[in-house]
């Protein structure tokens, strides 16, 4: 799967493309992006289930909340098991780098458990090289240059550096794959080690306990549910998704992306960031036609677009 999308509108501007197929272990997608906002206002980042790191080319005025993982310029966040606020004013232009922890392991050289809550940049985790790439990218000839420099950056640094335990590896990949819908003692047998220590050193390599992962991948995968294509009912997506009920559905979008289903269908783009490309990239077995599979932030005329298509 190849995809390279590209929008603009509203003062908004996105594109993504995926990287390198040597980095496909390891990167999920690039994202650029240039938007502005007039008046200062605060967003949600919904629970991550990859690595994201921004590279900021123009910084907003503000970037943050002060404390959030976010308020540093060039953010690296790792998983996390519940909404970011920030807030941002003025124009601001970068790209995301969506990482798998694969990725990251090889990257930053280190357990991703110490970037879930940290205010870290990409400078203070890579150096002078990080300031360079971060030069190199703000004088390139346009996005398509920038891609193909994170290209050779990342793939310098990635393909021969420090590896993720396989056993970790493969159980993030499989609960990710199967929206959660898998045991943790399964994943422990697979790997041949007890469930405490698969759930120990996992929650330590990886960022989240199992549970957690696996709960923000039901989630991801509810969320392309209710966006895509023609969207069932919500207690039928509840069921689907294997919560209880809808209300067990509505217990956890409060706790992953800061809202109720229908508030998210209800506030679209205007206050919460959708990144799900950690889900995509692992090939789903099953699209929904929603906007969020190519990569890019689900907008408010995508929702408005979705739920015209659902009326009789």
């Amino acid at each position: 799967m190849r995809y390279n999308g590209e929008s603009e509108s509203a003062g908004q501007f996105w594109r993504t493309r995926q990287p390198d197929r040597r980095l496909a272990r390891w990167v999920n997608f690039y994202l650029a992006y240039r938007r502005t906002a007039g008046v200062s206002g605060i967003r949600t980042v919904a629970a991550l289930n990859s690595i994201v790191m921004i590279i900021d080319l123009e910084p907003a005025i503000q970037r943050s909340l002060v404390g959030s993982p976010l308020s540093v310029v060039s953010p690296v966040t790792g998983l996390t098991g519940g909404p970011i606020a920030y807030e941002r004013l003025g124009r601001e232009q970068g790209i995301i780098v969506e990482l798998t922890p694969l990725g990251a392991r090889a990257l930053f050289a280190m357990p991703l458990r110490e970037l879930g809550t940290a205010r870290v940049g990409m400078v203070d985790l890579l150096g002078a090289s990080a300031r360079r790439l971060t030069e190199q990218l703000w004088e390139a000839r346009g996005w398509d240059h920038r891609f193909r420099i994170l290209d050779h950056w990342l793939a310098d640094r990635l393909l021969d550096g420090p590896a993720l335990a396989k056993a970790l590896a493969g159980s993030w990949q499989s609960l990710t794959v199967a929206r959660g819908n898998v045991r943790i003692d399964d994943l422990a047998a697979q790997a041949g080690v007890s469930r405490q220590h698969l759930a120990t050193s996992f929650h330590r390599e990886i960022g989240l306990p199992p549970k957690t992962v696996a709960r923000v991948a039901r989630c991801h995968w509810a969320i392309r549910l209710i966006t895509g294509r023609n969207p069932p009912s919500l207690p039928a997506v509840a069921a689907l998704c294997g919560y209880t009920d809808q209300a067990h559905l509505n217990r956890d979008f409060r706790l992953l992306v800061g809202c109720t289903p229908t508030g998210l269908l209800r506030s679209g783009d205007a206050h919460i960031d959708l990144f799900l490309g950690s889900e995509i990239a692992l090939r789903p077995r099953q699209r929904t036609g929603t906007p969020l599979e190519s990569g890019r932030p689900l907008s408010s005329t995508d929702v408005v677009a979705r739920q015209r298509e659902s009326l009789p």
